[in-house]
Formats: structure tokens, sequence, C-alpha cells
């Protein structure tokens, strides 16, 4: 019983702040603001999330979780190449931001600050272990580089799309064009099969689906990631 209502009071932390977040932006947000928006002490609070950047891991993992899934339900293909899923998963982020000011500004302090990029980094790290993502590849730690590498870069690029006039396919396909290269060292023709099948996600996907998953990913009865 106290290990469920324990993950309850972490459940509705996480949303309140994912919330104000998406309303304020990470620097106006604090954790008394949190602890008010959910109805405990912020000493309470911090007994949880002794800090606001432990809060924000748990929200990046949860979030990263949600959209990999999303890719999973409009993968269909018998036999799935991970570096499509990247493709596929940089292309719905970066929708997302694009089309949504509060998540916006969720993917703007995940991509950009440098404690967000480090958690990131070793959330995928951790995730990529777990699920055996790149297993089938003999260079694993180059490509665990490289994932590390392309973080950094698609932060850049999502920030700066304007300059550049970058639309997010184009981000995803960048992105792991350069991943595929740099450290797989695949050959052209490899790398644009990988991305004709990601772009055969990306018809698939239904934006308002993930964006619906997005918004109720910490009610009762989802999995939480803390």
């Amino acid at each position: 019983m106290a290990r469920r209502k324990n993950m309850q009071r972490r459940r509705e932390i996480l949303d309140n702040n994912f919330r104000l977040i998406r309303a304020n932006g990470f620097d106006n947000v604090s954790l008394q603001m949190i602890a008010e928006n959910s109805g405990i002490s912020k000493s309470l609070l911090q007994s949880y999330y002794p800090h606001k950047a432990r809060l924000m891991t748990d929200i990046v993992r949860n979030f990263f979780n949600t959209m990999w899934d999303q890719v999973e339900i409009n993968y269909h293909a018998p036999k799935k190449n991970p570096f499509t899923r990247v493709d596929a998963l940089i292309y719905t982020i970066a929708t997302l931001g694009m089309a949504d000011k509060g998540l916006d500004r969720v993917i703007t302090e995940a991509f950009t600050d440098q404690t967000s990029l480090d958690n990131w980094c070793r959330m995928l790290d951790e995730w990529m272990k777990s699920h055996n993502a790149f297993s089938e590849y003999s260079n694993y730690q180059e490509i665990r580089t490289g994932i590390a590498f392309i973080i950094t870069g698609v932060g850049r690029l999502y920030r700066d799309r304007g300059k550049h006039g970058l639309n997010a396919e184009q981000m995803a396909d960048y992105s792991t064009s350069s991943l595929m290269y740099g450290f797989l060292h695949a050959d052209p023709v490899e790398i644009d099969v990988v991305l004709e099948e990601g772009h055969r996600i990306i018809d698939d996907i239904n934006i308002g689906e993930v964006h619906h998953a997005i918004d109720t990913m910490f009610d009762e009865g989802k999995v939480i990631y803390s």
C-alpha cells in the first residue's frame, strides 16, 4: 500500500510539474510552485525530488518512452531497424515541439540545457542496453558515442531551425544520416533505405494521437518511469 501511495504521489508531482513547465518554462517554475500545485509542502516534495533537475530527468524519461511507444505502434515491418526508429522518433519530437508552444518549452529545455543533455545521454544509454537496441552491430561502442553526439546536434538544429529553414523531416534525416555515416560507416544506399522506411512510419503517424498520448502520459493506469 505504501509503495502504491508513493508511486501515486510521484505521478501527481510529475504531472503538475510537466503542466507548469509547459505553461511557464523551466526557469520560471520553482519547487514551491510545484508543491502548491500538488497540494503538498515543499519539504515533502523534496523528499521525492530534492531539486528540479531530477524532476526534469523523470519528465524527459517518460516523454521519451511515450514517443518511442508511439513510433513502435506505427512501425509495421517484420524486421525493425533501430536507425529507422531514430529517424521517426526525432521527426515526431520535432513536429510536436513546432506545433505546441508548451511542449516546445519542454523540448528546448531537454535539448539545450547541459544537465538535461547529460541526462538524455545517460537515459538513452540505459535504454539501449536494457532493450538491446543496437546489439546486432559489432561497433556498439561507436554507436553509443554517436547517439550522444547527435543528441547535441539535434538540440542545436531544433533551436536554430528558423535560421536554417529546417522542418521536422529534414532535422530527422540529417541527424540519422550523420549517425549512420559518421559512426556506423554506412554507405549511402543503406542510409537511403533507412530514411525511406522512416518516412513510411512518418506518413502513418497520427500527430493528434501522439499529442494525446503525451498529454495523458501521467494519468492513472499509465506506466510511469521514475
